[in-house]
């Protein structure tokens, strides 16, 4: 199974690369992408702009054995119309490579535990597996080669959530968050102020 990490974000509101800002020694992208690469994923596909915008945020420790097998960088070229493209421009890629189903993951979500990330693979062969936290769908979320042909068709903004409550993929599973915390991405500069009070 392949994770699709989506790192082409433009950060508007954070007003610059939050990926690249820091967070408990490491950066925010560098503690998302450490997580999938500590998981029980097969690989990591990074989903970039451009083929040197993950050397922003990407420490050195990720460009060396062991994990430098783990990762590979994928560049979606349409990634400025949305996050729809590099979702769907991540999964064709993906399944070129083989896969048999798919998680997609934000690089923005520096608490996510590799524990919750495990279990969620753990629910293959579902149709799909989406996570949860108080009642609310968030990424991560596990995909089946069955929805592949779905989910390559997403463009502009639409994200991989917009599948599920179209009722298109049937039937799948729910994973609970232990903490709510896990599943928070960073946006804005206050978001970013209270997870890094949190990250201590």
């Amino acid at each position: 199974m392949i994770g699709v990490f989506l790192a082409a974000g433009k950060s508007k509101r954070m007003g610059q690369n939050k990926l690249a800002l820091p967070l408990k020694g490491e950066t925010i992208g560098s503690l998302s992408l450490k997580t999938a690469l500590l998981s029980r994923l097969d690989h990591v596909l990074i989903i970039e702009r451009t083929e040197r915008a993950s050397h922003e945020w990407m420490g050195a420790p990720y460009h060396a054995p062991p994990f430098r097998k783990r990762w590979s960088l994928h560049v979606c070229q349409e990634a400025e119309k949305g996050q729809g493209h590099s979702v769907s421009s991540g999964v064709r890629k993906a399944e070129s490579m083989g896969a048999d189903g798919v998680v997609i993951l934000l690089a923005d979500q520096p608490q996510l535990s590799v524990d919750h990330l495990n279990a969620l693979v753990a629910m293959a062969p579902e149709s799909f597996a989406v996570s949860s936290s108080l009642g609310a769908f968030a990424p991560p979320i596990y995909f089946s080669s069955a929805c592949f042909p779905y989910v390559k068709e997403l463009k502009g903004d639409e994200g991989a959530r917009s599948l599920l409550k179209s009722g298109q993929l049937g039937t799948g599973a729910v994973l609970e968050a232990k903490a709510s915390s896990e599943l928070k991405d960073i946006d804005t500069p206050e978001e970013y102020d209270m997870v890094r009070r949190l990250m201590v």
